[in-house]
């Protein structure tokens, strides 16, 4: 019996789940070929920032690419958009789902324990300590990776007025606000290589948000020369 590709079951099972709690989410959608699709996939998008970036961390520092990646794709499978206020479990959620998501696919079994780990271990924006082994570290930079840089901002863009009423002023405040929280995740990378990059996307994003400020003085204020 031929098993399925678990790439292909991951991402399956990621989108079922993101385009349902999207649409919960969202109470409205577009219908598309025959499909209501949501406004705007949140989940599935982040997610696929942060498997991108496991593809080229893990064989950088030479972790498992299987086990990093595989978590990649199902760190968030159960975390709900809006979920505040509410005790965040879904690191434990997702982690418990993944046997049930990876059963009949090829993905070796004797992996899934260090997949689950790194799931479990994926929350939280410092860390007071390296995390280990190498795979769960890995996860934990690609994901706080994704949260700065040029797709960040498009994320934050579409799915930040759902949450409140929104004006330019109002994101560059919010914007200037995470960028104390970004330095934060910067410092506490686990790997060298996702460090450095997070310094690049890290000056990106104050640039970006220096602009708009400049942009949005009255009067305009000329770039510095």
């Amino acid at each position: 019996m031929t098993s399925r590709p678990w790439r292909t079951a991951c991402e399956e099972a990621l989108r079922a789940f993101s385009e349902a709690d999207a649409l919960r989410f969202w109470r409205v959608g577009h219908e598309l070929d025959g499909a209501t699709r949501p406004i705007f996939n949140y989940r599935f998008e982040h997610t696929l920032s942060v498997v991108r970036l496991a593809r080229w961390l893990a064989p950088a520092t030479g972790a498992d690419l299987e086990i990093v990646e595989c978590a990649a794709w199902l760190h968030d499978v159960a975390k709900r958009l809006n979920a505040h206020g509410t005790k965040d479990t879904h690191a434990q959620d997702a982690s418990a789902q993944v046997e049930g998501l990876l059963a009949g696919t090829d993905f070796p079994p004797a992996k899934i324990p260090a997949v689950r780990h790194a799931i479990e271990h994926h929350v939280g924006l410092r860390l007071a300590k390296r995390l280990e082994p190498l795979e769960t570290a890995c996860l934990w930079d690609c994901d706080k990776l994704s949260k700065i840089g040029a797709a960040s901002l498009v994320h934050f863009a579409c799915i930040s007025g759902a949450f409140q009423p929104v004006t330019t002023a109002e994101i560059l405040g919010r914007g200037e606000a995470w960028l104390p929280l970004a330095r934060g995740i910067v410092d506490s990378f686990n790997t060298e290589l996702a460090r450095e990059e997070g310094r690049r996307r890290l000056a990106f994003l104050e640039a970006h948000y220096a602009q708009l400020r400049r942009e949005g003085s009255d009067p305009v204020q000329a770039m510095p020369s």
